[in-house]
């Protein structure tokens, strides 16, 4: 009898599962084999790798550390224990976070666990790298050099192994990763996934070969975090190649410092990455001005590198140490012209200048063709400005520089001369003149001015709040804005971002406090909460940086106008952590923000402070009536180019206008 041909099919598919389910059982197998070699040989090579270059390795501990003030200090505290290279019987190079603070001591712990004293001989402040000599007799003798390879082969894309050690005996620790970018952080890192504790910092990245290609250091990307050492264990890890350190080791073996070639140039335009290398302005006694470069220019090659964009600027300059000598090629108008520019140590801080204008951007024509006007919206009454300019006038050159945006006049302000007066040519009534104006200085200023024109465009409606949320992070938010259909493109908004205290978790009930002021003032109002209620997290200076982002995403604010303050800004209101996260954040992601406000009793966190800058600058707006009352630390950011403002009895009203005025040059 034949069989039914439904069941025969039936059979048949029945059969071929059977079939294809051993076929399958038998690759899969034969994959989990063939995986489980890889993993195998893998691990002997990552172990091979490290065995080599383990001998070399010690420990660094730091004994009697002086404390630092702060509540947003970097979970990784900068005396627990650390790697070093051994190089020759009497020296070995470590992370220089073994001495960014006084201690009693530094130790040299050898493999079985001898102590041996060391003194720091130089450091290379650029790299984070430090030469330590060690001090011990025949127990010195146990160290075990390792040569620094004058170049390697370093692809991306190939493992590499992260080698140190760890505790009271020493312990080796090893962690393997891809390498996945060379010359990062402005040409000086290279970069792998391998997770790497503060226990790794001084060690040796590796190949799987076991030639040292790189030396362990604590280091983030610029705005990425508020201190070198918040990425540890994130899997993104830096490296200072080794051939780099080989090259400077004459130096540091000398007693010399390296620090970071500094050489004054500002970018005209706001993006780094657009083809744009013309200056809007050069720092005073920089080594770009007395080589003889000028605002305009535009450059061509640095280092005989050709740039079309100002990241490529900097990461060509990047690498470079103060005392080396560079060339730099511009064309001026049709003029092609080169210099010879000596890198310097440092340059003299910012002393922000104020002209006293409130600007607007008249933009005609397109593509190519299309051209930008700044033009005077309203002048702030008893500034400089207030003399010699009128509302409407078009501002043309300043100091002989052309004008194209305000962007690029704001840079020049910020790094004009003091004390100097500076010509202006505008353009009013189609008429053009040439006008003279006395600028004052930002440090020490009392803001009290006002505009007419920021209550012209005060909606009739009142504001809503709304919560404010990002999908990846806990903390509460809320925004106080116009309705969508309220906000005016030209209304020249500003935008305060509260930080409040941690034991502050309704962040719309803290935003109700400011419903009127914030609508006849003109500023948008943001407040975050901290996600624990005891304390701000290191991590948490990108939430607060990310729902500024995306504030400003909802409603359209003038850029320059965005300021970011504590509760603790308002007169009369205690200080808290948010005053030391604010702080934290704005010396870590300047890109955002123009100005932030903080108490006067604020604990600063322990973060590297640089140099203020023209193309990110930052005021700092503090309740106090004179400097002579203010806090100790107001004096380094003071030094280091940072505008202090005099808030006085500040009230909420006056942290708003004062937000206002940030959008004022």
């Amino acid at each position: 009898m034949q069989p039914n041909s439904k069941s025969h099919r039936w059979i048949l598919a029945l059969v071929g599962v059977l079939v294809f389910g051993v076929c399958w059982s038998s690759d899969r197998l034969s994959a989990q084999s063939t995986s489980a070699q890889f993993r195998n040989k893998m691990a002997k090579a990552v172990r091979a790798a490290a065995e080599r270059v383990l001998p070399s390795i010690v420990t660094v501990e730091v004994i009697g550390v002086a404390e630092v003030g702060g509540e947003n200090q970097s979970e990784v505290s900068q005396d627990a224990p650390s790697c070093g290279l051994v190089i020759d019987e009497n020296h070995v190079l470590a992370a220089d976070i073994v001495v960014r603070r006084p201690s009693a001591s530094i130790l040299v712990v050898l493999p079985d666990q001898n102590r041996l004293a060391a003194t720091v001989v130089a450091r290379d402040h650029h790299r984070g790298v430090v030469l330590l000599k060690v001090k011990g007799g025949s127990a010195a003798a146990k160290l075990t050099p390792i040569d620094l390879p004058e170049s390697v082969e370093a692809s991306i894309g190939s493992t590499v192994v992260a080698v140190g050690r760890y505790g009271f005996d020493a312990s080796p620790i090893i962690s393997n990763g891809i390498l996945s970018a060379t010359e990062r952080l402005e040409g000086t890192m290279l970069q792998c996934d391998a997770r790497v504790s503060p226990s790794f910092y001084g060690g040796a990245l590796v190949d799987l070969y076991g030639n040292p290609i790189g030396l362990l250091v604590p280091a983030v990307a610029e705005g990425g975090a508020p201190d070198e050492t918040s990425w540890y264990d994130s899997g993104i890890a830096f490296a200072v190649p080794t051939p780099v350190i080989a090259r400077k080791l004459e130096r540091l073996f000398a007693g010399e410092d390296i620090k970071k070639g500094l050489i004054g140039i500002v970018p005209k335009s706001t993006d780094p990455y657009a083809e744009n290398t013309e200056l809007a302005a050069v720092r005073a006694r920089s080594p770009a001005e007395k080589a003889g470069l000028q605002p305009g220019d535009v450059v061509h090659s640095v280092a005989d590198t050709p740039v079309r964009m100002f990241g490529q600027i900097r990461q060509t300059l990047g690498s470079y140490d103060a005392g080396e000598t560079i060339s730099v090629k511009v064309r001026r108008g049709d003029e092609p012209l080169e210099f010879s520019i000596k890198l310097a140590e440092t340059i003299p801080p910012l002393r922000p200048q104020r002209l006293g204008v409130w600007l607007d951007e008249q933009t005609t024509g397109e593509g190519d063709g299309k051209t930008t006007t700044v033009i005077v919206r309203e002048v702030v009454p008893g500034t400089a400005a207030a003399t010699v300019l009128e509302s409407g006038d078009e501002i043309l050159t300043f100091d002989g520089a052309d004008v194209s945006d305000a962007a690029s006049l704001r840079r020049m302000l910020m790094a004009a001369v003091p004390d100097e007066a500076v010509s202006l040519r505008v353009a009013r009534d189609g008429n053009e003149m040439d006008l003279t104006a006395e600028l004052t200085s930002l440090a020490g200023a009392a803001l009290d001015e006002t505009i007419e024109g920021w209550s012209a465009n005060v909606p009739e409606k009142p504001w809503t709040v709304e919560e404010l949320r990002l999908p990846d992070a806990s903390n509460s938010a809320a925004i106080l804005a116009p309705a969508s259909d309220e906000a005016q493109s030209d209304s020249g908004l500003g935008m305060l971002v509260l930080v409040l205290s941690p034991d502050a978790r309704d962040p719309k009930k803290e935003l109700d406090k400011y419903r009127d002021v914030a609508l006849r003032s003109g500023v948008v109002v943001v407040a975050v909460a901290s996600e624990d209620e005891k304390r701000w997290k290191p991590a948490e200076v990108d939430v607060v940086s990310r729902t500024a982002k995306t504030a400003l995403q909802r409603v359209t604010v003038d850029p320059s106008g965005v300021a970011l303050a504590s509760v603790g800004a308002v007169d009369g209101v205690d200080a808290s952590a948010a005053d030391s996260m604010v702080i934290a954040i704005a010396l870590s992601d300047r890109k955002v923000f123009s100005g932030i406000a903080v108490s006067g009793d604020a604990r600063p966190p322990a973060v590297r402070l640089r140099q203020n800058e023209p193309d990110a600058a930052l005021q700092i707006l503090v309740p106090i009536e004179s400097l002579d009352d203010g806090p100790t630390w107001l004096a380094p950011l003071a030094g280091a180019g940072y505008p202090i403002i005099l808030g006085g009895k500040n009230t909420a009203e006056d942290l708003l206008r004062w937000t206002r005025l940030l959008q004022t040059m």
